[in-house]
């Protein structure tokens, strides 16, 4: 006998009668009772059985049959059955245009394995015109463009059915409902990127972390030069030491230098982004200003327990007492480098390339026990080629970049950007320097063009390496980092698509220039 009484009135009745709940982003809506009043022969039955006080059963197995149904995601679907290796969600605007540019120019031409792939978007007239522009004349313009939006659970779930690798590129990420497609993939097998350098986006897709290492599917937000290049670097550095010497990390420091014509200025989207970051709330910028706000602090103990924590009197409230070595403040001014001969001084994404590389750490020591280093110290600075006295370094907002911008001419709205071509002679050097707790030491660097193309790069070359290495990698779910997801394999492809990548070593000046486009 079902029990057909709820004890909430409030209750969701499918969820009482078949003692089943949903409490992520996607199956919430889903799964809710008015979606699914939706489906009349599902309603139709359950009611017939409920007017029976739970005896009609041949009611009762009609509703199961037709809940089979939705709960496999059939009921209201327009998917055609196609999977691509690779859909590409977003790219109406300027990151399509560089997405769709790196395929054209490097993995049509560098990449061994055939892939499929299309576009989606939330308006598919805007994408369909991107692709027209971009793939005219080739064998490749009639790509399938896909349309779904955050506000529309059945559009979520088929573009999710339609992917085994969705690159989400979509931000400001912070400003959307981005948890309901990402859990849309984890619900359907489906490998979820996006290029995100936010970190209320990312404290936002934490919380589904315990969810994708249930379904064994990957969630990797960060798929950029920016969150990318410098843990990948500690991640190389940290398996040379452990490889030469049986040692783990104590100290690593990040150097990033840009050189070459400067050609365009930040895009509409970046400054949106900044925008955005600036104007969070108080309790999210508290944590964007916590060195571990990511998480990744590994305690030191000693025979008497954890040493570096406070632990208040009377409530017993634990925190976090941060090490000066760790604190922000040390990356603030311009200072030398004595033993590098580096000047170096604040890095645009200082604050957010360190928190990721100190939960990649943390993660390692939490799922292989095999961290960077358990007391590793990490900073990161911009490197200065010349005498900081000719170097005017200033913090500036939103809108005073804007008007500095618009003054030389450089200032792109939303979704536009600077042309390739006019970055064609930028470069990126990812430099990182990295000493054994018994003092080895080793340097690895990545050397490519400017970050915009860098990053259409790491994600696309990581989509290809889940895609065809996966039975190669050491994890299979979770919230991850890059550097975690790829390893050394997302190394060697991103090394053979034209970026270049060192160990043991940095580029010496007259090797820095960027790799030429394909």
């Amino acid at each position: 006998m079902v029990n057909t009484t709820a004890s909430n009135a409030n209750e969701d009745t499918y969820a009482v009668l078949l003692g089943r709940t949903h409490d992520t982003p996607f199956a919430k809506l889903y799964f809710s009772q008015e979606m699914m009043e939706k489906y009349q022969p599902m309603q139709d039955s359950l009611q017939q059985f409920l007017d029976s006080d739970g005896e009609d059963n041949d009611a009762w197995n009609r509703f199961k049959e037709h809940y089979k149904l939705y709960e496999n995601y059939q009921v209201f679907s327009n998917w055609d059955g196609k999977r691509y290796d690779i859909v590409l969600y977003g790219v109406s605007g300027y990151t399509g245009y560089l997405m769709m540019e790196y395929i054209k120019r490097v993995s049509f031409r560098r990449t061994k394995e055939h892939f499929t792939f299309a576009f989606a978007g939330r308006t598919a007239s805007k994408v369909a015109d991107m692709r027209d522009r971009e793939f005219v004349g080739t064998e490749f313009v009639d790509t399938p463009v896909l349309r779904a939006s955050f506000d529309d659970v059945v559009s979520m779930a088929d573009l999710a059915k339609s992917a085994r690798v969705l690159i989400n590129v979509a931000g400001p990420y912070m400003l959307t409902e981005g948890e309901i497609l990402i859990d849309a993939c984890v619900h359907m097998g489906t490998t979820y990127l996006d290029i995100s350098g936010e970190i209320p986006w990312t404290l936002r897709v934490l919380k589904l972390h315990e969810h994708a290492l249930k379904n064994n599917a990957f969630v990797i937000p960060s798929a950029a030069a920016a969150g990318g290049y410098p843990d990948m670097c500690t991640f190389m550095a940290a398996k040379k030491i452990r490889e030469d010497f049986n040692d783990e990390l104590r100290h690593a420091e990040v150097y990033v230098e840009y050189g070459g014509d400067s050609g365009g200025g930040a895009s509409g989207g970046t400054l949106k982004t900044r925008a955005a970051m600036s104007n969070a709330g108080d309790e999210v910028r508290k944590v964007m200003g916590d060195p571990f706000g990511l998480g990744g602090f590994i305690p030191a103990r000693d025979r008497n327990g954890i040493k570096e924590v406070n632990v208040a009197f009377g409530t017993g409230a634990v925190s976090m007492n941060v090490r000066a070595e760790d604190k922000d403040s040390l990356m603030a001014k311009v200072s030398y480098s004595e033993k590098h001969k580096i000047w170096r001084g604040p890095f645009v994404y200082q604050y957010f390339d360190t928190r990721i590389i100190r939960r990649s750490n943390c993660l390692l020591a939490d799922l292989i026990n095999r961290p960077y280093g358990r007391q590793l110290k990490v900073l990161e600075w911009a490197a200065i080629p010349t005498d900081p006295s000719k170097v005017v370094i200033k913090k500036v907002n939103v809108a005073e970049e804007e008007a500095r911008l618009k003054a030389i001419g450089k200032y792109y709205a939303e979704g536009e950007g600077p042309p390739l071509e006019d970055l064609a002679t930028v470069w990126g050097n990812y430099m990182v320097w990295a000493q054994s707790e018994k003092g080895h030491e080793t340097k690895c660097a990545f050397l490519g063009k400017d970050g915009y193309f860098e990053t259409a790069r790491v994600a696309i070359e990581l989509a290809m390496t889940v895609l065809f290495d996966r039975e190669k990698l050491e994890f299979t779910g979770g919230v991850l980092p890059p550097a975690l997801v790829g390893g050394h394999h997302l190394v060697e492809r991103i090394n053979h698509s034209g970026n270049r990548f060192r160990i043991g070593d940095w580029f010496h000046r007259h090797e820095l220039e960027a790799p030429p486009f394909l």
